[in-house]
């Protein structure tokens, strides 16, 4: 293992891609680009269950394997048409006159019930991928970060504050980071 290197902490943005289908063939790898991102972060919400023992004065006798949740959230930049379509999928319209996507709330979603049908395979792959570790997401349900806002004035960028729940997909898988040539779609 090679020593750490300050040189490569993750600051560049990288771009994301919507239902990747092969990873050994050129960007977007089968899938849709869905724009530029920054401001990625993977969360972790795992928790551990500590077993105490009354008997050795609470002292912790076991652990129980944490769960396994994770929210990966990032900030596309601009408002790309395909990010709104793919991610925002229930409230997705076509705009009539310019053909540009138009976000509808709230769309077909319908409180209370499954979003399931919304989710999607994703892949972040950083600017630079040789260095830096990609995510492959194998299946999320994408959303509004919690108390997102959209920045409609000159001092903020406007982009899509996007939050994706990952979920196991029907293999069990949950998630991938590591070197994009490591990476699989199975």
């Amino acid at each position: 293992m090679a020593s750490g290197n300050v040189s490569k902490v993750l600051r560049a943005p990288g771009r994301l891609v919507i239902k990747p289908t092969d990873l050994t063939v050129e960007f977007p790898y089968g899938g849709i680009e869905v724009g530029k991102t920054k401001l990625v972060v993977l969360t972790s919400f795992n928790t551990s269950v500590r077993i105490e023992c009354e008997g050795l004065g609470n002292e912790a006798s076991d652990v129980l394997e944490r769960t396994s949740r994770y929210v990966f959230t990032c900030f596309i930049r601009a408002w790309d048409d395909d990010a709104i379509q793919q991610f925002f999928s229930s409230n997705f319209v076509q705009g009539s006159v310019t053909g540009h996507s138009l976000l509808r709330e709230p769309g077909n979603r319908v409180a209370g019930a499954s979003a399931l049908s919304r989710a999607v395979s994703m892949l972040y792959v950083p600017d630079d991928p040789i260095s830096n570790p990609a995510v492959l997401i194998y299946e999320g349900i994408p959303d509004w970060s919690e108390n997102a806002e959209m920045a409609f004035q000159r001092q903020e960028e406007l982009g899509l504050p996007i939050a994706v729940e990952c979920v196991r997909n029907s293999s069990g898988n949950i998630l991938e980071v590591g070197r994009l040539a490591d990476l699989s779609l199975s």
